[in-house]
C-alpha cells in the first residue's frame, strides 16, 4: 500500500511539516511562480496514490485558484484521491443573500471546492444557518473537527483556578460551553449588537464577581478584534482585572492586536489554523487523527 503524500502552498511550510511529521508520509511544497502581469505558474512533485493538500484559506482569493491548478495538475499525474486540509475554510459567514443579486459565496465555494476534491477537512468553521458542514459540500466529504479539546487541554495544564469563560456573543457559546464542560468551569456570554464591520457593542449581564477571577475570552475568529476589544472593556468596566483571548482563527493585522491590549487584554493565543505570532497551539495531532484513515485507503 503506498503511503499518502502530503503538498502544501507557500506561506504553511511549518504546520505542514508538523502534521506530515506527526502521520509519517512524504511533504513536498507545490512551487509557485508569479508573473509581472498577476497570473501564475504552478508546479507540483509528481505522484498518484492519494495527494493531501495543505492550505488555510485565509485572504483566500489568489489561493483558491492555486489550489485549482495544483488539484487538476495532480489528476492529470494519476492522483486517486485529492484531500484538502483547509483549517481555515474561507467564505462560510456568506450563507444567505440578504439583498437580491447578492452572492451566497458559501454555497459557491463549496461547489468549488467539491469539483477538485474527494474530501475537505478543516476546524471550527464559522457557520451561521446551517447545521452542517456537510449541506455546503454535497457529494465531496466534509469534516468539520474542533480545537475545543485542544484548548481545553491547554487551560487544564494551566491549573483552572479563579479561571471564568466569557463568550463576547450568543454564537461563541457552542465554544465557550464546550471548553467549559470538561473543565467545570464557569462562564459568562455577552449580548452583541453589530452596526458594521467595525462597529460593534457588547455587554454581559451578570453579577458575578470579576475582580479576582482569571477570564479567559474565547472566539472561534479574531477578524478585526472589535468584538473582543469591546467585550474586555465591558468586563474591564465590571471590575475585571486579568483578561486573556484564546481563538481558533487569528486573522487580526498588528493595528487591530494593538488595540485588543489596549482594550484590557493581557495576552493573545491562537492555533496554527492561520500563521500569526500568537500561535502557541499545535492542529497537528487533531488533524492527524482525522487523517489516519488516508494511510489505509
Amino acid at each position: 500500500m503506498k503511503s499518502p503524500t502530503l503538498h502544501f502552498l507557500p506561506g504553511f511550510r511549518s504546520s505542514a511539516l508538523d502534521l506530515a511529521s506527526h502521520l509519517n508520509i512524504p511533504s513536498y511544497p507545490i512551487e509557485i511562480h508569479k508573473f509581472p502581469d498577476g497570473e501564475s505558474k504552478i508546479r507540483v512533485e509528481p505522484v498518484d496514490g492519494t495527494v493531501i493538500l495543505y492550505a488555510s484559506l485565509d485572504r483566500p482569493n489568489e489561493k483558491l485558484i492555486h489550489l485549482a491548478f495544483a488539484a487538476a495538475t495532480f489528476r492529470d499525474l494519476g492522483a486517486q484521491r485529492l484531500v484538502l486540509v483547509a483549517p481555515y475554510l474561507c467564505y462560510m459567514r456568506q450563507d444567505k443573500a440578504f439583498v437580491s443579486g447578492e452572492a451566497v459565496s458559501q454555497r459557491i465555494i463549496g461547489r468549488y471546492l467539491a469539483s477538485y476534491f474527494d474530501r475537505v477537512i478543516t476546524v471550527d468553521p464559522h457557520l451561521h444557518r446551517i447545521d452542517n458542514l456537510q449541506s455546503v459540500f454535497g457529494n465531496c466529504r466534509a469534516d468539520a473537527l474542533t480545537a475545543t479539546g485542544i484548548i481545553a487541554d491547554t487551560l487544564a495544564a494551566e491549573g483552572v483556578e479563579n479561571m471564568l469563560l466569557a463568550g463576547p456573543d450568543a454564537e461563541s457559546e457552542q465554544w465557550v460551553s464546550a471548553i467549559a464542560g470538561p473543565l467545570s468551569l464557569p462562564y459568562v456570554i455577552g449580548a452583541k449588537v453589530r452596526s458594521g464591520d467595525r462597529d460593534v457593542e457588547v455587554s454581559f449581564s451578570t453579577d458575578r464577581d470579576m475582580r479576582a477571577a482569571r477570564i479567559i475570552l474565547l472566539d472561534d475568529v479574531i477578524s478585526s478584534g472589535k468584538t473582543i476589544c469591546e467585550a474586555a472593556a465591558s468586563l474591564k468596566k465590571m471590575g475585571a482585572q486579568d483578561i486573556e483571548a484564546v481563538t481558533v482563527h487569528m486573522l487580526a493585522n498588528n493595528q487591530d492586536v494593538a488595540a485588543i491590549h489596549a482594550a484590557g487584554v493581557s495576552t493573545i493565543r491562537s492555533t496554527d489554523s492561520v500563521a500569526h505570532e500568537s500561535n502557541s497551539l499545535s492542529l497537528a495531532p487533531l488533524l492527524c487523527e482525522a487523517l489516519l484513515e488516508e494511510k489505509e485507503q
